[in-house]
C-alpha cells in the first residue's frame, strides 16, 4: 500500500470519513429537522384506483427546509388517510367527500382535515368519509364516485375542485393515465373515457425506489428541498392557482365542454342522491387584494352554470375565504405549501357545514 498513498488515504480516511458523515446527516433528518414522511401510494388492479398500501400505517408527513409543516398521517382500514375505518351501514346517512390532495389532506394532522371535522359535528345522525389522492383532477372524482357507490353507497356526494381539475382531466393536454382522463374524438364530436393503468415508474414496482424512501436523508432532499422540481424544465411562470393561464384561454372551451360532461355523467350516475361542489377560492388573488383581475376567477362562473344547468349544488368558498381574510388577515395555506393549513381546513368545514345545514337540506 506504500506505493499507492491516494489509495490508502482513500480507504482509511475519506471513505470512512464520507460514512461517518452520512449516518450523522440521516441521524439529523430522522430526529432534529423530521423528514418528510409520506405513505406509499398504491395502485389496485382491480378497482383501477390509487390509494395507499398498508392499513394502519402512521407517520409524519413535513414540509419545508426547516420541516415548518408537520402533521400526523394515519391509514385506515380501506385504505385512507382518514382517522376512523370505513364501514358499510346504512343505519346512519352517508356524506362521502371525494378530491385530490386537499381531501387526502397530508398537510395537516388527520384529525384536522375538513371531512373528518364535518365527521365530528355531524355526529351521530350521519357519518362523513374521505376518499382523496394526491393529483386527480375532476374526470378521476368521476370514477371515485364510481368506487364509492359499489363499496359505500353514499346519500350524499361532495366533490372538491381545485383550479388545476380541469385542464388535467384531458389526456391530449396533460399525461396522467393513472387517472381516468378523458380523450376528444374530433370525428364524431364526444369525449371517451381513458382507462386508468398503474403508473410503472412508481415505488410500488421498483424495490430500489422502496428502498431509498426508508432513508431520511434522501426523503428530506428529495421532498423537503424538492429536487424534482428542479428538474421540471422551463414552463412559463405560473401566475395564480398552480394554473398556465395562457393554457387555460387557449383551451377555454375545451375545458367547458368536458367539465360539462363530467358533471352531466356523475349527476346521471347517481340519481336520487345530493351532490354538491365545493369549489377552492383564489387565495393568490385575495390575499393581494385583486380578486377582479384574478386570471381564474372566470372558472367559478363556469362551474357555477355548468352546475345550475345540471341541477346539482354549487358551494363558491371565494366569499367566505374574502370576507374571512378582510377581517383576520389569517391565511389559510402555510408559506411552504399551498395547500390549506388547519386554519384553512377549519373555514371549509364550517362554510360545507352550513350549506348542508340550510332548511329542508340536512339536519344534524
Amino acid at each position: 500500500m506504500k506505493r499507492y498513498p491516494i489509495l490508502r488515504n482513500i480507504l482509511f480516511l475519506s471513505l470512512p470519513a464520507l460514512l461517518a458523515i452520512l449516518i450523522l446527516l440521516e441521524m439529523f433528518f430522522r430526529f432534529v429537522i423530521r423528514a418528510c414522511e409520506s405513505p406509499d401510494r398504491f395502485f389496485n388492479e382491480q378497482e383501477k384506483i390509487y390509494s395507499f398500501r398498508k392499513k394502519g400505517e402512521t407517520g409524519c408527513y413535513t414540509a419545508g427546509k426547516f420541516a415548518e409543516v408537520k402533521a400526523r398521517w394515519s391509514i385506515n382500514n380501506c385504505l385512507w388517510n382518514y382517522p376512523v375505518d370505513y364501514f358499510p351501514e346504512k343505519e346512519r346517512k352517508l356524506i362521502a367527500v371525494i378530491g385530490d390532495s386537499f381531501i387526502e389532506a397530508l398537510q395537516v394532522d388527520v384529525d384536522k382535515n375538513y371531512p373528518y371535522l364535518l365527521h365530528q359535528k355531524l355526529q351521530p345522525a350521519c357519518q362523513v368519509y374521505a376518499f382523496g389522492v394526491s393529483g386527480a383532477p375532476l374526470s378521476q372524482y368521476l370514477h371515485l364516485s364510481r368506487y364509492v357507490n359499489r363499496h359505500f353507497n353514499p346519500d350524499v356526494l361532495i366533490f372538491n375542485l381545485v383550479h388545476n381539475d380541469f385542464l388535467e382531466s384531458l389526456a391530449d393536454l396533460h399525461q396522467a393515465s393513472w387517472f381516468l382522463q378523458l380523450s376528444w374524438d374530433p370525428e364524431k364530436e364526444t369525449f371517451s373515457e381513458t382507462n386508468p393503468l398503474p403508473d410503472y415508474s412508481s415505488s410500488q414496482f421498483h424495490a430500489w425506489k422502496r428502498f431509498l424512501r426508508e432513508s431520511a436523508l434522501f426523503r428530506y432532499i428529495w421532498f423537503n428541498l424538492g429536487i424534482p422540481q428542479w428538474f421540471a424544465g422551463t414552463r412559463p411562470a405560473k401566475s395564480e392557482e398552480n394554473i398556465y393561464p395562457a393554457e387555460l384561454i387557449r383551451y377555454k372551451q375545451l375545458i367547458i365542454e368536458a367539465t360539462d360532461y363530467l358533471i352531466g355523467k356523475i349527476r346521471e350516475e347517481n340519481e336520487g342522491k345530493r351532490i354538491l361542489f365545493v369549489f377552492d377560492a383564489p387565495r393568490y388573488a385575495i390575499y393581494h387584494n385583486s380578486l377582479d383581475k384574478s386570471s381564474v376567477i372566470w372558472m367559478h362562473g363556469m362551474v357555477r352554470r355548468i352546475c345550475e344547468m345540471h341541477n346539482v349544488e354549487y358551494l363558491d368558498l371565494t366569499g367566505y375565504m374574502n370576507q374571512d381574510y378582510r377581517l383576520h388577515r389569517v391565511p389559510f395555506n402555510p408559506e411552504v405549501d399551498y395547500h390549506w393549513n388547519a386554519y384553512g381546513h377549519q373555514l371549509v368545514a364550517d362554510a360545507v357545514l352550513g350549506f348542508l345545514c340550510q332548511k329542508d337540506r340536512l339536519s344534524r
